[in-house]
């Protein structure tokens, strides 16, 4: 109970907007990377920026040089503007080296340690995603795999093919191999000779389950897409987390009340957020339109029953 309230304290937390803005877009809706969930106490690390910031929102826009990291027993989604999703295990910091869209769709991220869960969408020419680590380059052309860095590093894949590059400590490509499914290759870092191919361990066989519940939804992110609604989708579990909220405190007052202050104000502060993204779902889903239809009918009904004798 105390770590399923703590998750949705963190995961329920929402940056404060300005509510007569509530209309226009933000930056979310447009970033190329973003965090879709995440579960315990992780961070992000802004390009430039010295320290880390706790996450305390979902949809936070990634860029560029940002990286994301999980704590012990921490966990973290992050979706890609072509839906592609990628899965943090705990522990782990990956980095957004290269979300080039200009003349070319290039997305380039950097396993610096930990492991990586990800569903990469068929990517056609002038495409390229590639997941680097220590001493591997794994450049995806549309796959499901997993990728793990440490004392080795291990490219496995569960679905299509990845092109997989053993590289020395400065960089340099010492062999290609390509890797296809229910394989796994390990890459050590004083064996430059090609490495053996092999069938997936246990390990990453015992989490096959977990992938296909990252497959559903991905493939349901891709549908709000397509059909347009995506934005209403974020709103919706925006507004689910916040009730959620509130009905733990209902439901425990006391924890509430062994809160600091600081955690008091946090959860204040989401509570307020409600109104402005019931605005902005209502807005998106016509309820400025139902509204004025009601007000007409009642004033209709009103009119007619004062011009009615009697009335």
């Amino acid at each position: 109970m105390k770590n399923l309230f703590r998750i949705l304290l963190c995961v329920s937390f929402v940056a404060v907007f300005v509510r007569s803005d509530f209309a226009k877009p933000k930056a979310e809706d447009y970033s190329i990377a973003y965090i879709n969930d995440y579960e315990g106490q992780c961070e992000v690390k802004k390009k430039g920026e010295s320290i880390s910031e706790a996450v305390g929102d979902i949809y936070v826009p990634l860029y560029e040089g940002d990286a994301v990291i999980t704590d012990e027993d921490s966990r973290m989604e992050v979706v890609f503007d072509d839906s592609t999703i990628m899965k943090l295990d705990p522990n782990s910091r990956l980095v957004i080296k290269n979300l080039n869209r200009k003349n070319e769709a290039k997305t380039v991220l950097e396993l610096i340690k930990g492991r990586i869960f990800g569903i990469v969408k068929k990517l056609m020419n002038k495409e390229e995603f590639t997941v680097r680590t220590k001493l591997a380059m794994a450049a995806i052309k549309g796959t499901e795999l997993v990728v793990e860095t440490g004392d080795q590093d291990k490219v496995g894949v569960y679905e299509g093919a990845v092109e997989v590059s053993h590289v020395d400590m400065s960089g340099n490509i010492l062999n290609k191999v390509i890797v296809n499914k229910n394989n796994e290759i390990v890459l050590e870092k004083y064996l430059h000779g090609p490495q053996q191919v092999r069938t997936l361990s246990s390990n990453f066989v015992k989490r096959y389950r977990e992938l296909k519940d990252l497959r559903q939804k991905i493939e349901y992110l891709r549908e709000l897409r397509h059909e347009g609604r995506t934005r209403q989708f974020k709103l919706k579990r925006r507004l689910d987390r916040i009730k959620n909220l509130k009905m733990m405190m209902r439901s425990d007052p006391k924890r509430y009340q062994n809160l600091s202050p600081d955690q008091k104000a946090l959860m204040d502060e989401i509570i307020k957020e409600e109104p402005y993204y019931q605005a902005q779902y209502n807005n998106e889903n016509g309820g400025e339109r139902k509204t004025k239809l009601m007000i007409k009918k009642y004033m209709d009904n009103r009119k007619t029953n004062q011009d009615e004798p009697g009335k």
